[in-house]
C-alpha cells in the first residue's frame, strides 16, 4: 500500500521540468504552479521523495551533491515564483560582491554570507546581504553561471571596490581573472584607471 501511494504521489516527476533546471531544487510557489499542493509536499517529504531545506525550498532526493547549496537556497528564496528560464532572461536577483567573486572562481573569498543585488527592497528572514539597486543590473553587467544570474567580472570588481573590500583580495581576484582570460587589462584600465589597477594587482 505504501509503495502504491509513493507511485501515485510522485512529486519529483510532476516538478521535473523545473527541478532539472535548478540542480534538483524547487520552491513551494513553483510546485503550486505545477499543481502540487502543500499537503502533497508534506507527504513527499514523509515518503523521502524530496527534502525540505528551508521555508518553501525543497530538493529532489538523489540529486547530485551541490557545493553551492546555501547560495542556491538563498537565491531561490528571493524570487520563489520565477522559473529557471525567467531567471535567465529577466532576473530580479543577481549574485554579487564576494559571492559573485567566489562563483566566478577568482580570488580567495570565504563568501559565508550570500550577497545579492535586488531590484527592490525585499523582506526576508535568514542570513544574507542584499543591495537594492532600483532597476536592477544592466544586461551588459551580468551573465548566467551555474544557473545563477551573477554580476560580470568587471561589475563584481566595481562592487568590491565600492564596499571597501580588502585590496589584496581584489588584487587576487583581478589577477586570476586576467590569467583566465575573463577580463583584459584594457578593460580594467578603462574602468578603474591604470594606476589603480597596477596598485591593486601589486597587493595581491
Amino acid at each position: 500500500m505504501l509503495e502504491i501511494t509513493r507511485l501515485r504521489l510522485n512529486v519529483p516527476a510532476r516538478i521535473a521540468s523545473v527541478a532539472e533546471g535548478q540542480a534538483g531544487y524547487f520552491t513551494r510557489a513553483q510546485a503550486a504552479q505545477a499543481g502540487v499542493g502543500d499537503y502533497e509536499l508534506d507527504r513527499a517529504v514523509t515518503y523521502e521523495q524530496i527534502v525540505r531545506l528551508d521555508t518553501g525550498i525543497y530538493r529532489v532526493v538523489g540529486a547530485a551533491h551541490d557545493p553551492r547549496e546555501r547560495l542556491r537556497v538563498a537565491y531561490l528564496r528571493l524570487s520563489p515564483e520565477m522559473t529557471p528560464a525567467e531567471r535567465r532572461r529577466g532576473p530580479v536577483v543577481w549574485v554579487s560582491h564576494q559571492s559573485a567573486a567566489d562563483l566566478h572562481g577568482f580570488g580567495v573569498f570565504l563568501a559565508d554570507t550570500p550577497e545579492f543585488i535586488v531590484d527592490r527592497r525585499r523582506w526576508v528572514n535568514g542570513d544574507m546581504k542584499l543591495y537594492v539597486r532600483s532597476g536592477g543590473v544592466p544586461h551588459r553587467d551580468w551573465v548566467v553561471k551555474d544557473g545563477f544570474a551573477v554580476t560580470s567580472v568587471i561589475r563584481t570588481a566595481v562592487d568590491l571596490y565600492a564596499t571597501h573590500t580588502d585590496q589584496g583580495h581584489i588584487g587576487r581576484f583581478l589577477g586570476d581573472a586576467l590569467q583566465a582570460g575573463a577580463a583584459t587589462r584594457g578593460e580594467l584600465d578603462a574602468q578603474f584607471g591604470t594606476s589603480q589597477v597596477e596598485a591593486t594587482l601589486a597587493m595581491a
